[in-house]
């Protein structure tokens, strides 16, 4: 079943949270799986082989204009190719299988055009071919409701179109048969734009302005009898979609996987040099945890207080919001007890516990601020939890996913983070920037609020290269529609460094400390 994004079609009451303009254009995977890298050397090869076909199978001696329309439906199954390619990148962008059923179509028109490249010149051949090429992309369209239902892909329209080509070879198509299958692709055109879904509609789009060009290609077969014109004619056809697509994917995906590309080499440089401890969001440190038994009298004898942090606007010093901190008393810091429950399988049980104590100071909260809370990626699957958060005014909540244990499954985690945005509330990710591992888990998790490790923060005012890293967050960030907030704002001095970065809030001693709620 295909999991589309939800899509958030209000602004919540959240001064410095108001959704900007901008969206993730990367697939919420890590950088090494994304289909650019894989399908890169495929679509050289493609192309390579499209351009060769004509000059190696062709000999030389062969017309002129069998040669030209060979070359014709080569270029036609590159730019057949090249929509494949980038439709591709959209669906893994979108993570919708549907873009991938419909990628899979305009493959399929590659192979329709190379075994009309290798066979120029054969009029019977291309006769029926030339109907199964009218049909892939209106059956594709068509058959993209079936593929979220389990069955092979392209296994209806394969079998359409070549059980149609091998038909239409034996009966060369009328001129009847021809304009009934543009008029089934222009209907096909009009469905489609009025079933487009909201998420992603450019991408979308494309395949159907394919379908409603179609009709020129069965006009120009019917009205004449020029096999090279009609090829020209399905060129520009599948050119109309693959620009419009090159253009939607180098205004986004290209554009922010470069973007990435050198957030990553600027982690690298900070990390080589030393100039940041530490190479990972979560330390592997088990040792000193607090016992099972601990754990348990905790959990069974615990009255947690909260303690509230304000978030401030940087700019103007006006509180926005309040980030709920849990307090046990004692020695034990309170992110090791959380670490030893996550250790011990008793992580949701201390989460629920705070959790509804947390929740329970947003009334009290002026209006117009938000309160931050801290879960877990293992507490999103507890029913519990789910069901205080539902409980709650989420237009007013943000969600700040902590690590206290891994995320084993991102596509669950994204798909229950989605249905809580559908409801106003917002996501945030902490320890951007300490290392690779937190800038996977932001583009895993593509959150509304990145919050910036305290080590990028700490000698901002007085580190170039950590004031340029933070500036790439931050262009980053407005790309996507994402808001940086800087913890650690220890000192007065990093505040006029965080503004000129261009960072908008900011958490940390210096702007207030953190009060028991009472």
């Amino acid at each position: 079943m295909a999991r589309c994004p939800v899509m958030i079609d209000h602004d919540p009451p959240i001064p410095g949270l108001q959704q900007r303009p901008g969206r993730w254009a990367l697939p919420p995977q890590p950088p090494e799986t994304w289909v650019s890298n894989r399908a890169s050397p495929l679509l050289v090869a493609g192309a390579a082989v499209a351009v060769a076909v004509p000059e190696l199978i062709l000999f030389p001696g062969a017309a002129p204009g069998q040669l030209a329309l060979a070359v014709a439906y080569a270029l036609g199954g590159l730019l057949a190719l090249t929509c494949a390619y980038l439709l591709a990148i959209q669906a893994s962008v979108a993570q919708d299988v549907r873009l991938a059923w419909v990628a899979g179509g305009f493959a399929l028109l590659l192979l329709v055009d190379l075994a009309r490249s290798l066979a120029a010149g054969d009029q019977a051949f291309d006769g029926g071919m030339s109907m199964a090429w009218l049909l892939v992309i209106p059956l594709v369209l068509l058959s993209v409701p079936l593929s979220t239902r389990g069955l092979p892909w392209l296994a209806l329209p394969a079998f359409g179109v070549i059980g149609t080509g091998i038909l239409a070879t034996e009966l060369p198509p009328t001129g009847a048969v021809t304009m009934a299958m543009g008029l089934l692709a222009l209907g096909v055109a009009v469905w489609w734009w009025r079933t487009l879904p909201q998420d992603h509609r450019e991408a979308w789009l494309w395949p159907g302005v394919t379908c409603a060009l179609l009709p020129l290609v069965a006009l120009e077969r019917t009205l004449d009898d020029s096999a090279l014109r009609a090829a020209i004619i399905e060129d520009l056809v599948l050119a109309v979609p693959a620009v419009g697509l090159a253009l939607l994917s180098g205004r986004g995906y290209l554009k922010q996987s470069r973007r990435w590309r050198r957030l990553e080499e600027d982690v690298r440089s900070l990390r080589v040099s030393a100039l940041l401890p530490g190479l990972s969001v979560t330390p592997p440190d088990v040792a000193g945890l607090p016992a099972a038994g601990e754990m348990a009298t905790l959990i069974a004898e615990i009255e947690p207080q909260v303690a509230l942090q304000p978030v401030q606007s940087l700019s103007t010093g006006a509180t926005v919001g309040q980030e709920a901190l849990s307090r046990f008393g004692g020695r034990v810091p309170t992110e090791r007890w959380f670490r030893g429950a996550a250790l011990h399988g008793l992580g949701a049980e201390l989460e629920r516990i705070t959790l509804r104590v947390a929740l329970s100071t947003l009334p009290r909260l002026p209006a117009g601020q938000f309160l931050a809370v801290n879960i877990s990626p293992a507490s999103l699957y507890d029913d519990t939890v789910l069901g205080l958060l539902r409980g709650t005014d989420l237009a007013r909540l943000v969600i700040e996913v902590t690590e206290h244990d891994a995320i084993d499954d991102y596509e669950d985690t994204r798909r229950i983070l989605a249905q809580l945005r559908a409801r106003g509330a917002r996501i945030a990710v902490d320890d951007v920037g300490a290392g690779f591992a937190s800038l996977t888990h932001l583009l895993l998790l593509q959150p509304d609020m990145i919050k910036l490790d305290t080590s990028l923060t700490r000698d901002v005012h007085k580190s170039p290269k950590q004031q340029a890293m933070v500036q790439s967050l931050v262009a980053f960030a407005d790309e996507v529609g994402s808001v940086v907030l800087a913890e650690g704002v220890e000192i007065a001095e990093q505040i006029p460094a965080l503004l000129e970065a261009g960072v908008t809030l900011g958490q940390g001693w210096h702007l207030g400390v953190p009060v028991l709620s009472t």
